[in-house]
């Protein structure tokens, strides 16, 4: 399929979804109206060619209006008091843990809410935040017009002086209650996504990025006023875990480990992460490949089939930053990295060898101070100082004391926190330049196939649009039962 014919495809599937919206505003059916927004803004996630789009903060907006009217003035509000909206719902994975952790820390009532489905699930999150002032609260995200209910009738209970909204792209009831308390509650937007298109580009009054990167995409091509910027760079929060092990005897053995949602490493057409991989297995005799994470693992299973017990690929595991250490080397994704497995390998003192993409590669920076250290231009070079690591102990030790050394700590991250919170600034510099992300969008054009329709729309959540998408419920049903589809992958 060509990038056009993928394109022709999207659009068509949008405009589509955008009347239904329209349509079922008018009648006033916002459950549907909520499936549409959201399904339209998935796409867009998935499809990552443009940042905004404004049809959808339309309609984002009119749902707002006619579904949310606050209850109390800011005035009112209790001062000490943060609603934190994570519609993620991990539980080790991403940033929640580090917010939750400090916002706890700092002496906050924490209202946090999640997706029913995660409740009993979060027990690294719970322990983090043992000590602290935390209202637990679920909503179900299966009937989204009463998730917006749910939200809205939490900020009115507890009349939150501040809200953080931690949120998937796509998460269009949370970001409709967040957008009506404009002026009423100060609101914070967690970008943890600030590579990707997401809606509610003005649910927010701060918008907290981890990187100059992010702030810079959300100036340029969200449109976000450059005063709402503040860059809060993160830690790789862990505690202590048992270590549950490896699937192999790693007696004599070294370990080059990688991890994370195995898209990541697909869609360069040089196929580089598996070429390293494959060189650097050739190359060592005593080398173990090991890939913690889920998703479409065949060429992992081509590795396997030329490496019999050297190639191994895991869930993602709690005990990670454990299995990290067990580990001679970390060994990046690519052509999309992992910024926080880069910094848990750092915690872990284990070199996250990184391959840098084509021309502009803004996109992949500022995870890590003296990043530029880790980074390589071409895959030789990088297979050079892989096999210098793994041959040369001390070098490798001396590497990996000096790259924990330059982590934000803990405290730092609280001071940090608590700064932009309540001045709206902290140590860290905005500096707003001009990018291109042309050529990174492109990977995103490379990968996307009408899988996504299927996953996004046909999905148990929006049945609302059954009627309107028919072919795609029975298509997707008959692929998972007769073809064994995952669209997970």
């Amino acid at each position: 399929m060509t990038d056009s014919d993928k394109t022709a495809m999207v659009e068509g599937v949008l405009n589509k979804l955008k009347k239904i919206a329209d349509n079922s505003i008018k009648k006033e059916n916002f459950r549907k109206a909520l499936d549409a927004v959201t399904a339209a803004s998935f796409i867009l996630e998935e499809y990552n060619q443009y940042y905004v789009d404004d049809d959808l903060e339309n309609d984002l907006t009119r749902i707002s209006e006619k579904l949310v009217t606050p209850g109390f003035t800011k005035e009112e509000t209790n001062e000490n008091t943060i609603l934190y909206y994570d519609s993620f719902g991990f539980d080790v994975r991403a940033l929640a843990l580090v917010y939750m952790h400090a916002l706890s820390n700092l002496g906050y009532k924490v209202i946090y809410i999640t997706k029913a489905e995660s409740k009993d699930s979060q027990p690294e999150l719970h322990n983090a935040v043992k000590d602290g002032d935390v209202i637990w609260n679920y909503v179900s995200y299966d009937n989204r017009e009463q998730e917006v209910k749910d939200i809205h009738a939490l900020f009115e209970k507890y009349k939150p002086a501040k809200a953080i909204l931690y949120s998937t792209p796509d998460d269009a009831a949370g970001m409709a209650v967040f957008k009506a308390y404009e002026g009423i509650v100060e609101r914070f937007k967690i970008n943890l996504t600030d590579h990707a298109f997401w809606l509610g580009k003005d649910v927010f009054d701060y918008n907290l990025e981890f990187r100059n990167y992010g702030a810079n995409v959300s100036v340029k091509y969200r449109g976000v006023p450059a005063e709402k910027e503040i860059v809060m760079p993160f830690y790789p929060y862990h505690r202590d875990r048992e270590f549950q092990g490896l699937p192999f005897d790693a007696q004599g053995k070294k370990i080059v480990f990688s991890g994370g949602s195995l898209y990541k490493t697909l869609g360069d057409p040089q196929n580089r992460f598996y070429v390293i991989v494959d060189r650097l297995l050739a190359g060592h005799d005593d080398l173990v490949f090991l890939y913690a994470g889920t998703g479409d693992d065949s060429e992992i299973l081509k590795l396997q089939e030329k490496y019999p017990g050297r190639a191994y690929r895991i869930d993602e595991r709690t005990d990670l930053f454990e299995l990290m250490e067990h580990c001679t080397i970390y060994l990046n994704t690519f052509p999309f990295i992992g910024g926080l497995m880069m910094q848990f390998a750092s915690d872990a003192k284990k070199v996250p060898l990184t391959l840098r993409g084509e021309g502009c590669n803004d996109e992949n920076k500022e995870i890590l101070i003296n990043q530029d250290s880790i980074e390589y231009d071409d895959v030789d070079s990088l297979i050079a100082e892989a096999d210098r690591l793994l041959d040369d102990e001390a070098y490798r030790l001396e590497r990996g004391e000096k790259l924990k050394a330059d982590l934000i700590s803990d405290k730092q991250f609280e001071q940090e926190l608590q700064k932009a919170l309540t001045e709206h600034k902290n140590r860290y510099e905005v500096k707003i330049q001009d990018i291109d992300t042309t050529e990174f969008r492109k990977q995103y054009m490379v990968r996307f196939s009408d899988k996504t329709f299927r996953r996004v729309i046909a999905s148990g959540n929006k049945k609302t649009l059954m009627a309107d998408f028919p072919d795609m419920f029975i298509k997707k049903a008959y692929n998972k039962i007769v073809k064994k589809e995952n669209l997970n992958n």
